[in-house]
């Protein structure tokens, strides 16, 4: 496979095309910012098109991290933050790059950040061409709508986020009407996007009957799936929860480890082998992680070889059998849309090495002379890109 379609070379062609037409100091702005140092998680790299947010879940972790109600739009500009990611040594562009996901430590469809969002997106989609995921509780309105569905460069995941349909104005006091998110998830599938409902996070004691809901309601509106996640539990989140009267016997199990850890997840196995029940009967596809509605954007929109990049499928607890990506089965045989000999050259800056797929692992030997340094980083940026393990080893 040509090197032209190499992640490895062409971040490094686009930051040198970046440079030589971004002021100096907007350059250094983008250098020392958050989005140049931090390493993608679970369902990627978090993009922060904002900070804070007023909708105050009652579940909602970001103001136990510092972040405030006032919902503020984040200082870099799209080129500035496009700088910022071919900063970072843990990115890599092009569709089989980092997974980018909106929506950490903010609501990105708020009317004060979602001119950032939309910013953000086009600038990535011109420029770099990663996967891209929203999860958002805001309905969308016609004109953002247009505005995302414009956007040819990046096939883009939306999660729309509905917790309960029976409490939510007891646990989302300020947050939109669950049904208009709903119809949300309609519009979006109208306009050929790819909706999961973001059952995110999974309360504790969530009843049948509300599951059932939720289910039949997300089926009806026109999401393809469910995405269901656990709750991340603090000090301030039991105390939020076991006031307006979630499950205080349930929650109370967990109270010594927050003390200790000052935060634990709760993951009621029984409540979610319920919602996969459920979605599965619907006909709907169930998936633990958001990384994985990613995934299946991207392989629902033709790319067939597209796999989770932070290898999840290798657990079989994480990855459902319901998802049609098949990652597992896929990451079985030689990487296909990438030549992995010339990404690892690429990152190891030498061809001194030889490389051995064993049973979808790919095994680098480097030979003596070689450099050492930095050998498990970029183990770990070989096995992102080519969605396969890859152990490397000097062999002198």
């Amino acid at each position: 496979m040509s090197s032209c379609l190499n992640p490895v070379a062409l971040k490094e062609g686009a930051l040198r095309e970046l440079e030589s037409k971004t002021p100096h100091e907007s350059l250094v702005a983008a250098k020392n910012d958050g989005h140049a140092k931090r390493k993608p998680i679970r369902c990627g790299l978090t993009i922060h098109p904002g900070t804070g947010c007023p909708l105050q879940c009652t579940y909602c972790y970001i103001y136990d991290m510092g972040f405030g109600t006032h919902p503020t739009p984040y200082p870099l500009r799209g080129e500035q933050l496009v700088a910022a990611l071919l900063y970072n040594k843990y990115f890599y562009p092009t569709k089989w790059g980092t997974y980018l996901a909106f929506g950490s430590v903010t609501e990105p469809l708020l009317p004060p950040i979602v001119s950032r969002t939309l910013e953000y997106l086009k600038a990535i989609s011109k420029h770099l061409g990663n996967p891209c995921q929203i999860a958002t509780k805001m309905p969308v309105n016609d004109e953002t709508l247009d505005e995302l569905a414009s956007l040819k460069g990046l096939k883009l995941s939306v999660l729309v986020t509905v917790t309960s349909l029976h409490q939510y104005r007891f646990l989302e006091p300020k947050a939109p009407d669950p049904y208009l998110r709903l119809d949300a998830i309609n519009r979006l599938q109208k306009r050929g996007f790819i909706p999961f409902l973001f059952l995110r996070p999974v309360l504790p004691g969530l009843s049948e009957e509300e599951v059932d809901d939720i289910v039949n309601e997300a089926k009806a509106a026109g999401a393809y799936g469910i995405v269901a996640s656990a709750l991340r539990l603090s000090p301030r989140i039991l105390k939020g929860l076991m006031k307006r009267g979630v499950k205080a016997e349930i929650l109370e199990r967990h109270v010594k480890a927050v003390a200790r850890e000052g935060f634990t997840y709760v993951e009621e196995g029984d409540v979610l082998a319920l919602i996969r029940r459920r979605a599965l009967e619907k006909g709907l596809v169930f998936l633990k992680r958001a990384c994985c509605a990613s995934t299946v954007a991207q392989y629902l929109s033709g790319t067939e070889e597209a796999a989770c990049p932070n290898l999840c499928f290798l657990s079989r607890r994480a990855c459902d059998a319901s998802c049609p990506s098949r990652c597992r089965f896929k990451a079985k045989g030689e990487p296909r849309h990438l030549d992995a000999e010339q990404t690892i050259m690429a990152l190891l800056q030498s061809s001194r090495f030889r490389i051995e797929i064993r049973e979808g692992t790919v095994h680098v030997k480097v030979k003596a002379g070689s450099p050492r340094e930095g050998l498990k980083l970029k183990a770990w940026i070989s096995s992102y890109l080519l969605r396969r393990r890859v152990l490397i080893s000097y062999a002198g």
